[in-house]
C-alpha cells in the first residue's frame, strides 16, 4: 500500500490533510458495517416469504422474481464488501506503518486509539487519564510528530 503523497514533494502535509488520510480506515470500516446490516435485512426478507397453499387459483405477481432480485442484491452486496474488506486490510497496515514510527509512546497510543480503534476523544481521556483538553494538545502535537512520506 502507498504511502500518503503530495503532488509537490515540497507542500507541507497539514494537520488537517493527515486527519483526513488517517480516517479513511475508521470510515471504510463503517460502510462495510452499513453493507453488513443491509444485506442482513436483505436475508431476513428472503426467510419472511411464506408460501400461502390454496385451493382457489389466485391471479397476481410472483415471489420468484423478487426472491430471484433480492438474491441478486445480495450478491453484488456480498462481492462489495469482499473488496472493501482487501482495502480495509491494506489501508490498515499503512496507517499502522505509519503511527508505528511516531516515538512517543503516548502520542503512538492517541493516535492508534483514535484512527484504528475509532474512540472517541472523550473515551480516550478517560483510559488514558487525562482531561478531554489534555488530550486535544497531545492530539495535536502527535500529528505534528507524524511523518507522512
Amino acid at each position: 500500500m502507498a504511502m500518503f503523497t503530495t503532488a509537490n514533494p515540497e507542500v507541507e502535509v497539514t494537520n488537517r490533510d493527515k486527519i483526513k488520510y488517517l480516517k479513511r480506515y475508521i470510515n471504510l470500516d463503517r460502510e462495510i458495517d452499513r453493507k453488513l446490516e443491509e444485506v442482513a435485512r436483505l436475508r431476513s426478507k428472503l426467510t419472511r416469504v411464506t408460501e400461502v397453499y390454496s385451493t382457489e387459483p389466485r391471479g397476481g405477481g410472483s415471489i420468484y422474481g423478487k426472491t430471484e432480485e433480492i438474491i441478486a442484491k445480495i450478491v453484488d452486496l456480498e462481492k462489495e464488501i469482499d473488496a472493501d474488506v482487501d482495502r480495509l486490510v491494506a489501508i490498515r497496515d499503512g496507517i499502522k506503518t505509519i503511527i508505528e514510527a511516531v516515538e512517543d509512546d503516548r502520542e503512538r497510543l492517541l493516535l492508534q486509539y483514535r484512527y484504528l480503534d475509532g474512540w472517541t476523544f472523550e473515551k480516550i481521556a478517560v483510559e488514558m487519564n487525562y482531561s478531554w483538553r489534555q488530550i486535544h494538545r497531545l492530539h495535536s502535537k502527535a500529528l505534528t510528530n507524524l511523518k507522512m512520506s
